[in-house]
């Protein structure tokens, strides 16, 4: 794999955690409209299962003929990598802090890496081990972890967290499996489908009919949920399944917590929430843990060009 392949995963990482980044603006405005995470989470994955069925249609309706592996893998993909990692991480947030259940999705970057190791035997190296620790840290440094005031223990939110974490994993772990088998938008196209299905398990639909009846402006709520489907799970989700095409699962799964980055910047410019210096560290520690990861990457290019001189 040449290095414009490698930067091409590295922008479609960096922008899945810009639009995760910048989610908590509709999610918050349609939360204050007294929408549930399991509505928003439906619409989500709604309005994206519509789009990709939509694009393939159009541009190529042959990757949608697959085969009966191919429908139960999209199930268990769409179940386990969207809804579980929306649904655990909803109930988590029930039992311990928000920013607790914050901190436990993103071990994801220490469950790919386990995963990517066994699977598709990628290294574990000492750079790779450094960068997942920075990670963590800077995460819980982002997430005010520090805050024990708010600390909160309970044994189902943290066993709830790390399958949020764990199902977040699966989301770039899976789709590496099946990466020269199955088209990605048709992969993206089924598994949100599914996703929705299950979906429809958990959603108080009664109370979706009633906050669209009792609205007097429809158009900020059709502008919100368009955004959360459109913006923040359409492109989001479908740069990152993508970016595992050029990058290993693990790197991604690291680049992405740019995200937490980008979402307290965000916070701090539209919400006037305070951005404390320690959360500032946390950032500079994720941002440096995406240095080292990619070090490591060049050193490894650079070897392997002397080599091939040799």
């Amino acid at each position: 794999m040449d290095n414009i392949d490698k930067q091409k995963g590295f922008i479609l990482v960096i922008i899945a955690a810009a639009f995760w980044g910048y989610m908590g603006v509709p999610t918050r405005n349609l939360g204050n409209l007294n929408f549930d995470p399991f509505e928003i989470s439906f619409f989500r994955t709604l309005i994206a299962s519509v789009f990709y069925f939509l694009y393939c249609l159009k541009k190529k309706p042959n990757s949608l003929k697959v085969d009966y592996k191919g429908i139960i893998f999209f199930m268990i993909y769409g179940i386990s990598a969207f809804t579980l990692t929306f649904i655990s991480y909803n109930i988590s947030i029930n039992y311990v802090s928000v920013s607790i259940a914050t901190v436990l999705m993103f071990t994801c970057p220490v469950w790919v890496v386990v995963l990517s190791h066994f699977l598709f035997n990628e290294e574990i190296n000492k750079n790779k081990s450094i960068a997942i620790i920075l990670n963590l840290f800077g995460c819980f440094m982002i997430s005010k972890g520090y805050e024990f005031s708010n600390f909160s223990i309970s044994i189902k939110g943290i066993i709830f967290g790390l399958i949020s974490g764990f199902s977040f994993a699966l989301q770039g772990v899976l789709a590496k499996i099946v990466d020269e088998k199955y088209d990605k938008d048709c992969l993206l196209a089924y598994s949100f489908l599914f996703g929705t299905l299950f979906l429809i398990f958990f959603v108080d639909f009664k109370n979706t009919v009633n906050i669209f009846k009792g609205t007097n402006d429809m158009y900020f709520i059709i502008k919100n949920i368009i955004g959360v489907g459109l913006f923040n799970t359409v492109i989001a989700n479908g740069s990152y399944v993508k970016a595992v095409e050029y990058l290993e699962a693990s790197v991604c799964s690291i680049i992405v917590s740019l995200e937490l980055v980008v979402a307290a910047i965000v916070a701090y410019f539209v919400f006037n929430e305070a951005l404390e210096v320690l959360q500032i560290i946390g950032m500079i520690m994720v941002i440096l843990s995406i240095v080292v990861i990619n070090v490591k990457k060049k050193e490894k290019i650079d070897e392997d060009v002397e080599n091939a001189e040799i």
